[in-house]
């Protein structure tokens, strides 16, 4: 039995990890579009879902064949380019479907067999979701509601259910403290200096993952996004790539960088290191 852990289980997640990214690149690419069409923010966005239509190139508009369609693979053979059009092809896709096949792996190997299949998935669930709003953060300065909120509700289902440790009275309360006392932050912020310092879906983000986390893990994950958001602060800084929330106006000052990703890393931190 234990042979058989050793060996079948990574496999699986190894296969698995590289399917499942492909699918967040199509969410990471999707999500942020079909939330500019439906609130009408971009006049050239382009309506489409999740599973419609069927994957194409952005360039020239032309499907993309079954066998152009297999993880990692199909980059490789193609050199990262388009069969048609030979238009470039993001490197990120190789990179999310390389990562989550390394992630899912790796949890395979070290979490098994003292965690259950389902705990294990829930892993898998939990870094996808943070993965995904990193991404899509960074690229697109905006946290999807539809994607905090499966954080926040799996988080609460995970702890009611008994598949994560932390008790249902500590990931409830957490969130809701976690919520409260960052909207408090982001309120005076906003009052004290006139301008936005700290999303509401940063807030969001926070409170979700605490779910996650438990009420006691809230001092060290407000501590670790901001040790982290310091970091790229200071990094965006030196490279000279911080933003402006007004990208249409090239003049408007540049002092703004997502700090969803910082958040994230410090909740998948934490969180591993308390499970694992």
């Amino acid at each position: 039995m234990i042979t058989f852990y050793l060996w079948f289980y990574p496999f699986m997640a190894l296969i698995f990890g590289l399917f499942i990214g492909s699918f967040i690149n199509v969410l990471i690419y999707r999500l942020p579009l079909m939330i500019f069409a439906q609130c009408g923010t971009e006049p050239d966005a382009v309506k489409v879902s999740l599973w419609w239509p069927p994957s194409h190139c952005p360039a020239c508009g032309a499907r993309v064949l079954k066998r152009d369609n297999i993880p990692v693979l199909s980059w490789l053979w193609l050199k990262g380019k388009c069969r048609h059009c030979e238009s470039a092809i993001s490197a990120q896709y190789l990179i999310s479907e390389v990562l989550c096949a390394i992630v899912f792996t790796g949890l395979a190997i070290i979490a098994l067999p003292q965690f259950t299949e389902i705990q294990i998935c829930s892993f898998f669930l939990y870094f996808c979701l943070l993965y995904s709003l990193s991404v899509i953060d960074f690229q697109h300065l905006i946290l999807p509601d539809s994607l905090v909120s499966l954080l926040l509700w799996s988080g609460l289902l995970c702890s009611v259910s008994g598949i994560t440790d932390i008790e249902p009275r500590s990931a409830i309360f957490g969130a809701v403290a976690a919520w409260l006392l960052l909207y408090v932050v982001m309120a005076a912020y906003e009052k004290l200096r006139g301008r936005e310092g700290l999303g509401y879906g940063d807030v969001k983000l926070l409170a979700a993952i605490t779910a996650w986390l438990g009420m006691e893990k809230i001092p060290e994950l407000i501590i670790g996004s901001a040790a982290s958001g310091m970091m790229v602060y200071l990094l965006c800084t030196l490279l000279n790539q911080r933003r402006s929330l007004n990208e249409d106006n090239p003049t408007a000052e540049k002092h703004y960088i997502p700090f969803g990703p910082s958040i994230c890393m410090a909740g998948l931190v934490i969180f591993f290191i308390e499970q694992l």
